[in-house]
């Protein structure tokens, strides 16, 4: 079961709660998922890990208490939820505590002066401008110079097996040699070099964003 099947699933069983009670318990699973597939584990393997749609729907429908009868499913693993049966589910007849609703909540952006809009966005343009856009400029160029260079190691042996076949020679033999070992560092510097980007890349998406909200007024 992959990512868009478990979540589908999930919904399915799902449906005795509101649209937000279910919109909530989605984004938390899909947020669970995104997270683990960056760390390299498969769709499929993170599903099986989590256990089926069905369970979870019914520990989270307990802490509602809503008793799902049990119905047969279709060939197809699906089950249908006939609308006229769904008032018997509804949950706004409960007048406990909801720990769902508690958490979702309409965002209102804040409301700032003039003087203080002006102030965000000069900073902010300040910032870039005169220091951050030169040190993310710098630490880029860092990275590409590092992974050209890596790569152009990579190729190191082509160009010592051809001094050797050119002409054997102690130093065409010293050439060998000295590609055979710059291609072995070239590897650890694009396994050292992969994740280090990835993280960079994940901080300059990271500041771009908090520039966006910081104009937009919304922090």
């Amino acid at each position: 079961m992959n990512k868009e099947h478990f979540l589908i699933e999930l919904k399915i069983y799902l449906k005795p709660l509101s649209y937000q009670q279910q919109a909530l318990i989605l984004e938390k699973y899909e947020t669970i998922f995104e997270e683990r597939l960056a760390t390299g584990e498969t769709e499929e393997a993170i599903a099986k890990e989590l256990g089926k749609p069905r369970t979870i729907a019914e520990e989270i429908l307990q802490e509602f208490d809503i008793d799902v009868p049990e119905k047969q499913l279709g060939r197809d693993g699906w089950q249908e939820f006939h609308p006229e049966k769904e008032a018997e589910y509804n949950v706004t007849d409960f007048d406990e505590h909801n720990p769902y609703d508690e958490q979702y909540r309409i965002y209102e952006r804040p409301r700032h002066s003039p003087f203080v809009r002006f102030c965000q966005i000069a900073g902010i343009l300040a910032l870039n401008f005169f220091m951050m856009i030169w040190v993310f400029f710098g630490i880029l160029m860092g990275f590409l110079g590092v992974w050209i260079a890596a790569i152009a190691c990579l190729l190191s042996p082509i160009i010592g097996g051809y001094a050797v076949i050119a002409g054997y020679n102690d130093g065409s033999m010293f050439q060998l040699f000295l590609s055979i070992f710059l291609f072995g560092g070239s590897i650890i510097a694009l396994l050292i070099l992969k994740p280090l980007t990835a993280w960079f890349l994940r901080i300059l998406k990271h500041y771009f964003v908090w520039n966006i909200s910081v104009l937009r007024g919304d922090v």
